[in-house]
């Protein structure tokens, strides 16, 4: 947002732990990370030769870590975006990516849009207020015309590909949903809204969860429910436990005149007290770091700097 000279500060902060040990479907990740096994099993008992097995195995996990990364991403990105006041998002490429990734990179999505993805999809949102068409990241012909003929056929089909090359419409040659799923889906492939279960996760919702035996709406089914009304939506996405109010760590915050004295503070309490002054100073408008004015840039920075400490509680975490 700061790059593109469009920053806007966040009314909350995302609580990225919320995000954690939630497959595709809303249920815990176990099964999703216990599924090769199975399959490796189902291998050796056809004949297959162990180590051939066990690599296919360890494929599979490596597919199912991998996409289970980035729809937790996926998911904490939205609400950090539905978290900044008329901001939207755009999808952008992670290449080489498919035809039906391409032909929606650079659209402009609102705050409440679901981001629709098949198995692996590697795509990313990014925030914005408005269409982008730069580059093959985000505009779909620009990505097309840096692929070979023969890498255009093999993402486009053949027939596809050539009537692209000849001017045809790329959103009418490609069918853009087709294959796609929304984040947090069901497994069973239900649209949303015509499946309850998929309106709902099951993490943080045993005995000694955060929300006890509640159920707990996905960002996905909060977004469905509110509609457009954003503050609605805010107070949910509070309410279940994906976003913290602005300048709020679950560990409590350090006030003025309570608590632990400036002397009795740790080196990571000192990080995130520090970084909470500077973001703070921000907020009224004032840079944090010296005399001059305050630029998105600068904006962004403390924003990202008091992120970083909040997430870890002010501890520096090594390899």
């Amino acid at each position: 947002m700061a790059a593109q000279g469009l920053y806007r500060a966040p009314q909350g902060f995302v609580d990225v732990n919320a995000f954690a040990g939630i497959g595709k479907d809303g249920g815990p990740i176990e099964g999703m990370l216990y599924s090769p096994v199975a399959g490796v099993k189902q291998l050796i008992g056809a004949g297959v030769p162990l180590s051939q097995a066990l690599s296919a195995g360890r494929s599979l996990l490596d597919r199912n870590v991998r996409s289970a990364v980035a729809d937790s991403g996926r998911g904490a990105a939205s609400v950090d975006i539905a978290s900044r006041q008329g901001v939207g998002y755009v999808r952008m490429l992670s290449l080489p990516s498919c035809k039906d990734c391409v032909v929606l990179a650079g659209k402009f999505y609102r705050w409440n849009a679901g981001f629709l993805r098949h198995p692996n999809c590697d795509c990313r949102h990014i925030p914005t207020t408005e269409n982008i068409s730069e580059n093959v990241t985000t505009d779909p012909y620009e990505y097309f015309k840096s692929l070979s003929d023969t890498e255009q056929d093999k993402a486009f089909t053949k027939a596809g590909a050539q009537a692209i090359r000849d001017g045809g419409d790329m959103f009418q040659v490609v069918n853009s949903r087709r294959g796609m799923k929304y984040a947090g889906e069901s497994m069973d492939g239900s649209k949303r809204g015509q499946n309850v279960k998929s309106a709902f996760t099951s993490e943080g919702t045993t005995k000694r969860g955060a929300f006890g035996k509640s159920r707990r709406l996905t960002p996905e089914a909060i977004y469905r429910l509110n509609g457009d009304n954003r503050a609605a939506a805010l107070v949910d996405l509070q309410k279940y436990g994906y976003i913290l109010p602005g300048g709020q760590q679950p560990a409590g915050v350090l006030r003025p005149g309570g608590g632990a004295s400036i002397s009795e503070l740790t080196a990571a309490d000192k990080r995130l007290r520090d970084a909470r002054l500077q973001w703070d100073t921000v907020r009224d408008g004032r840079n944090p770091y010296g005399s001059g004015p305050l630029t998105p840039q600068i904006a962004a920075t403390a924003e990202t700097n008091f992120r970083r400490w909040l997430a870890t509680g002010g501890q520096v975490f090594t390899k």
